[in-house]
């Protein structure tokens, strides 16, 4: 696990589930702010994935979860999301997974299939038969460094695309999936493969 002082304050201690499910969190759509705050946010269409996240993390969490729309002028549309905050207690790993304000990958990181599912569910897709994870907001050598991770850790090979996405190659798709559907909750089953599905994102 990513080293550091777990221990919050007197009264709040994270478990081991609540630190796989933020670091799972960081590798995808969680952002952490300079003051240490873990924001979460998800699409409407990825509502109860929030929430499932919030009751999770309800002991360092604010209570509140928010709606929030946006208009785009491009489109004339309105999106909804929804969002909710932990409190100021992640400076730490403020530090441990940003660098010069950018994400990125701790080396003593450990990975579990709690973590894997977790950041699938957050930034993987499933398509056309392709099963791809977002990893383009990382650098070259970070995303090769997750690709040797899925392969050490999971047995699990993968490729990166020209568009700097981790394609996760059909010959593993079994090792793959078979780590992380224990821990996809049912509302993301769209996301594991299926012989008779062809899209899925």
């Amino acid at each position: 696990m990513v080293r550091g002082k777990f221990k919050l304050n007197s009264k709040i201690i994270l478990t081991n589930r609540q630190k796989e499910i933020l670091i799972g969190s960081f590798l995808g759509d969680a952002y952490i702010t300079k003051r240490g705050q873990i924001q979460f946010e998800q699409s409407a269409k990825q509502k109860e994935y929030l929430f499932w996240k919030h009751q999770e993390l309800n002991s360092i969490s604010y209570k509140n979860v928010s709606k929030v729309n946006r208009f785009d002028k491009r489109f004339n549309k309105t999106y909804t999301s929804y969002r909710f905050w932990t409190r100021q207690y992640f400076r730490f790993l403020r530090e441990k997974f940003y660098s010069k304000n950018k994400k990125i990958i701790p080396r003593d990181i450990h990975f579990t299939p709690l973590i894997l599912a977790v950041w699938y569910m957050d930034d993987g897709c499933f398509s056309h038969q392709k099963c791809i994870i977002s990893t383009e907001s990382f650098s070259k050598k970070d995303i090769f460094f997750l690709k040797k991770i899925l392969l050490d850790n999971f047995g699990v090979e993968a490729s990166l695309k020209s568009d700097s996405k981790l394609l996760i190659r059909k010959v593993s798709f079994n090792n793959f999936f078979s780590v992380i559907k224990p821990y996809i909750i049912p509302s993301m089953y769209y996301k594991i493969f299926d012989p008779v599905t062809t899209s899925s994102c």
